[in-house]
This record gives structure tokens, C-alpha cells and sequence, in this order.
């Protein structure tokens, strides 16, 4: 009988740019990679704290060791097409489970305070949680979905946006899934 041992999934070691959706994984056509946005490739935890020195010292506190943004757009009417208009799809890694949960609730809570509506997301990972806000925009009802999980040391994120009348959360956790399949290497 073994006592004390705990089950508990593998560490990824993989770089968080080999953890985001590519576009060749996109199951939507007209989508391009976004150029020129400082937001998006690797984000170290000094440009993710923005200045925040408090932030900063929870990062590392946590074991934030890196992350990576991806953002696909296609150049199409918010009014008439069916589906997102954008997807952004990141990964933070962490040193540790531990750390990565700690992060997890943080961003919980950080789409919970700037009003975001918590949606069900059903199995995702070891935990997840997603949110959606609708605003208007060019006469369209213009909605957002992000769906947060986390596998092991990392918190994933997909975000995507696109005509309210055409988008639901299915878009989202089909993107989640093909990105929680992606193989990372260990």
C-alpha cells in the first residue's frame, strides 16, 4: 500500500509560445495573425505588471515565470459575419501548480471586479472559468467571451469577440480544447 502519494499531473516546461493556438489551428477562415501590436509575443512579468510594483512582487511570489499573446483578426463586418472577429489566445507558466492556481484566482477576480458576467464553461482543465460583456458597437451588439483554464503549471486563456447575434461561448471552448490538446513538449 502506498501512503502519501499524491497524483498530481506533470509540470510543462514547454516555452508558453508553444502552448497558443497557431493559425493553422483556427477552425475559421479569413482569420490573420494581428502585426505590430505591443501586447502580443512574449510578456515578461515587469511588462505584464505594467509598473505595478505590487503586482510585480505577486508575480514573482507566484512563480510567474513568462507568457505569450497571440492575436488573430479577419477584416469582416461585425454586423453580417457569423462567428468571432478576433481571437486572442495566451498562456502564462508558471514554476509550480501552486503558482499557477494562486494566478488562476487572480484573474478570476480580475475579470469579476471590471464587471464581466461569469458564465458556465463545463471540463476544462483542472479549473475553469469563463465571462462575457456585451457593448454596443457600429449599430451591432458586439460580444466577448473569455474562457481561463489551467492544466498543471499554466493558465490558458482564449478571448474572442464578434456580432452578439452569431457568437456564443462554444466558439471560445472549442478553441480552448484544440489549444488544451496542443502536445506540449516536457
Amino acid at each position: 500500500m502506498l501512503v502519501g502519494c499524491a497524483s498530481s499531473p506533470a509540470l510543462i516546461k514547454s516555452s508558453p509560445k508553444a502552448l497558443v493556438l497557431t493559425l493553422s489551428q483556427l477552425p475559421y477562415s479569413g482569420f490573420v495573425v494581428e502585426k505590430g501590436s505591443k501586447a502580443d509575443g512574449f510578456i515578461s512579468n515587469s511588462e505584464a505588471a505594467g509598473g505595478d510594483a505590487s503586482l510585480l512582487r505577486r508575480y514573482q511570489t507566484e512563480g510567474r515565470q513568462s507568457a505569450y499573446l497571440v492575436t488573430f483578426v479577419r477584416e469582416v463586418s461585425p454586423q453580417t459575419v457569423v462567428g468571432p472577429v478576433v481571437i486572442e489566445s495566451s498562456a502564462v507558466l508558471y514554476k509550480s501548480a501552486s503558482g499557477a492556481a494562486s494566478g488562476f484566482v487572480e484573474e478570476k477576480k480580475q475579470l469579476g471586479q471590471a464587471g464581466w458576467v461569469e458564465v458556465s464553461t463545463g471540463r476544462l482543465g483542472a479549473e475553469a472559468v469563463a465571462f462575457t460583456e456585451t457593448k454596443a458597437l457600429d449599430q451591432t451588439q458586439y460580444q466577448s467571451f473569455v474562457l481561463d483554464w489551467r492544466q498543471a503549471n499554466v493558465v490558458n486563456q482564449i478571448h474572442i469577440a464578434g456580432n452578439a447575434a452569431t457568437l456564443d461561448l462554444n466558439y471560445a471552448l472549442s478553441l480552448a480544447r484544440v489549444q488544451q490538446r496542443a502536445k506540449p513538449r516536457n
